[in-house]
C-alpha cells in the first residue's frame, strides 16, 4: 500500500508527499533496529545475570572442594608433627610409631582437587555477555580463569611429584589387612587396613633412604596445602566481585 502511495506520488510529482513517504519508511525502519537492540541487550543482561550466578556458584563449589582437603591435611596434622619430631629425635614411644603410621595412611589420600568449570568456560566463549562485564570485573575474571589454570597445572606437578617420591614405596613399609574380629574396615579409624613399618622404630629413623622419602612426600604435601590456602583468598575475592557484578546489572 505504501509502494502505490509513492507511485502515486511521483506521478503526481507532489515531491513533499514522497519525502514525508520516505521519512516514514526510514523512520520505521530506525525504530524497528532500536526495538530489535533494546530487546537483545535485555536478553543479553538477563543471561548475563544467569550465566554469573551460576559461575558464583561454582566458584562456592570449588571452595568446598579446598576446604574438604584442607580440613583432611589440618586434622592429620597433630599426628604428622608427633611422628616427624620422633622421626627427627630418633625417640621411640609406641604412641609416636602409630601416629607416624597413621599419617602414612593420610599420605595415600587424594590431595588433587577437581576443579570444576563448566560456568567459567562458557562465560569466557559468550562475547555478548563478556562485553558487559564492567572494567573491573572483566580483569578480575581474566586473573581468576588465569589462576585457577595455573592452580591446576601446579597441583597437579606437586600431586605427581608427591607420588614419584612417596614414602610408602619405601620397602620397609608395607600395607597390611587385618581380618581381626570386630573389625569394620572403616578408614577414619584406621581399622582393617593401613601402613606399617617392617623394621623397628629405631632403625628407621636411622635408615636415610626412609628419611629421605618421608620429607620428600611430607614436602609436596604441604606445599599442596600452601598453595590451596593461597588460592582460597583468592577465590573468595573474586567471589566478592561477583556479587558486586551483579548488583551493577
Amino acid at each position: 500500500m505504501l509502494l502505490r502511495s509513492v507511485t502515486k506520488h511521483v506521478k503526481d510529482q507532489n515531491w513533499f508527499a514522497v519525502f514525508l513517504d520516505f521519512f516514514i519508511v526510514v523512520a520505521g525502519i530506525l525504530i524497528a533496529i532500536q526495538i530489535t537492540e533494546w530487546y537483545e541487550a535485555q536478553s543479553n543482561k538477563v543471561g548475563l545475570t544467569g550465566s554469573l550466578e551460576r559461575l558464583d556458584k561454582e566458584v562456592s563449589q570449588n571452595l568446598d572442594i579446598i576446604e574438604v582437603i584442607l580440613a583432611h591435611i589440618t586434622n592429620g596434622k597433630a599426628d604428622m608433627t608427633l611422628g616427624r619430631e620422633a622421626l627427627n629425635d630418633c625417640a621411640y614411644t609406641p604412641k609416636a610409631q602409630a601416629a607416624l603410621e597413621r599419617t602414612l595412611f593420610d599420605l595415600v589420600e587424594d590431595v588433587q582437587p577437581n576443579f570444576v568449570t563448566v560456568a567459567l568456560d562458557q562465560l569466557a566463549g559468550q562475547d555478548q555477555y563478556r562485553n558487559l562485564f564492567s572494567p573491573q570485573f572483566q580483569e578480575g575474571f581474566g586473573f581468576y580463569a588465569g589462576w585457577l589454570k595455573e592452580e591446576h597445572e601446579q597441583l597437579t606437578s606437586h600431586y605427581d611429584n608427591m607420588w614419584f617420591h612417596h614414602v610408602n614405596f619405601h620397602p620397609d613399609v608395607s600395607a597390611y589387612f587385618s581380618n581381626e574380629p570386630g573389625d569394620v574396615g572403616n578408614p577414619e579409624d584406621y581399622v582393617g587396613w593401613g601402613f606399617k613399618l617392617d623394621k623397628p622404630f629405631e632403625e628407621m629413623c636411622t635408615d636415610a633412604s626412609f628419611r629421605n622419602r618421608f620429607i620428600n612426600t611430607i614436602g609436596f604435601y604441604t606445599g599442596i596445602e600452601r598453595r590451596l590456602k593461597q588460592f582460597k583468598t583468592k577465590a573468595e575475592k573474586f567471589q566478592t566481585s561477583i556479587a558486586e557484578e551483579l548488583d551493577r546489572q
